[in-house]
């Protein structure tokens, strides 16, 4: 009955906004909050006084948190309350919607939308993430990822445009030296892992039986730690924030540390930034895999549980191909020979990187945020002569 009548209620309120003007409001969204690569496109139209003319609405998991204030942009709270009227006002009155995780295509006419996503697929999602009819433009990250891009989201190709992701500059122009955020730990060599997600911390099984590859217990998250500690190596490892890993998570190790979102926001680091400046990254069937090729740094790529993956998700893209240019790690053995390689500054994939780099990638000149905000501005007809 709850919900029936919250559905009701939701219906009526769209109803009803639906026949108010359009506002000059643009509407982000992302996850984490003011992330991903809706946050570079809204500090670009920040630079360029676009706030000064338009209201800018953040979608946020919670409006009540601490959050950077900005000259005429508020935030509204996706879970606040039982009848949520804020955030259907928004949707229904805003001019522009600017969306990289939840779906705010266009409701009426008059509103133009921008699906941003947040990553090139390997994994086959088909049928999981599918993009409303009514979402008029959906970004990809290169031109090569355009066919690509449309069959995972089963979206009408001419819709995509290929500029590059946003968050992807900062990796072109690493500037920070991110060893200091580990005081006390001695290493020459900084790497970051990025498991993709297996298990939900809740018990909802996605692929993948262990919660991490080859750390399946403290024993072999102590043999890990030798071999780092051997070739002068911290291994940084932040986990899906769904994934359970408590149970290694709460072992002491000198070489490999543990972060969450919050270490960024401590920091104020973004996880892109902090990625830019790590020597090398260790990720597995994640779309973060083609991002880093931009670094032009190794990547090991864990694959120990490959085989069990591929039997019940799948992938999108032909794995031998596309991902040859990640050293292989199935087991211990491995991981010891790819650190051992950073450590001895080998680096044996590098015109594979190079070649799966110019398909998946638009450019490496750090400009795609700016070229991703031309575009809005020019399909959204965003007008800045004239006060919001």
């Amino acid at each position: 009955m709850k919900m029936f009548v919250k559905r009701v209620l939701n219906r009526l309120a769209r109803e009803f906004f639906s026949c108010l003007p359009l506002k000059p409001i643009i509407l982000f969204e992302s996850a984490p909050d003011l992330s991903d690569n809706t946050k570079p496109v809204f500090d670009e139209m920040l630079r360029r006084g676009i706030n000064k003319h338009y209201k800018m609405v953040w979608i946020v998991s919670s409006a009540t948190e601490a959050l950077p204030a900005f000259e005429n942009v508020i935030y509204c709270g996706k879970n606040n309350g039982f009848f949520n009227y804020k955030l259907i006002y928004y949707r229904c009155v805003a001019k522009v919607l600017i969306c990289c995780n939840d779906f705010f295509p266009s409701l009426r006419k008059g509103q133009t939308s921008f699906y941003l996503t947040h990553g090139t697929g390997v994994k086959n999602v088909r049928n999981y993430y599918n993009v409303p009819s009514n979402m008029d433009f959906v970004l990809v990250d290169g031109e090569g990822t355009r066919a690509l891009g449309a069959y995972q989201l089963n979206f009408d190709i001419d819709k995509t445009f290929a500029m590059g992701y946003p968050r992807n500059d900062i990796l072109v122009s690493p500037s920070r030296n991110i060893k200091t955020l580990f005081p006390g730990t001695e290493c020459n060599k900084l790497v970051v892992w990025y498991p993709t997600f297996r298990q939900h911390k809740l018990g909802i099984l996605n692929a993948a039986k262990k919660a991490l590859p080859i750390l399946h217990n403290e024993e072999q998250a102590q043999k890990l730690n030798e071999i780092a500690k051997e070739n002068g190596i911290l291994l940084v490892l932040k986990p899906h924030f769904a994934q359970d890993v408590s149970q290694i998570k709460a072992c002491l190790f000198s070489n490999i540390k543990f972060i969450d979102d919050d270490f960024y926001r401590q920091h104020e680091i973004s996880s892109y930034e902090f990625l830019a400046n790590c020597d090398a990254l260790l990720t597995d069937y994640s779309s973060v895999y083609y991002d880093y090729l931009l670094c032009d740094k190794p990547i090991g790529l864990v694959w120990e549980d490959y085989e069990e993956y591929r039997a019940t998700t799948d992938f999108a893209v032909d794995m031998d191909y596309y991902m040859k240019g990640g050293e292989k790690i199935y087991n211990l053995q491995d991981f010891a020979k790819f650190l051992q390689n950073l450590a001895e500054g080998k680096d044996l994939l590098k015109k594979e990187r190079a070649e799966i780099s110019a398909w998946a990638n638009y450019s490496r000149d750090g400009k795609s945020a700016v070229r991703v905000t031309d575009f809005i501005v020019e399909k959204a007809n965003i007008e800045i002569c004239k006060k919001g």
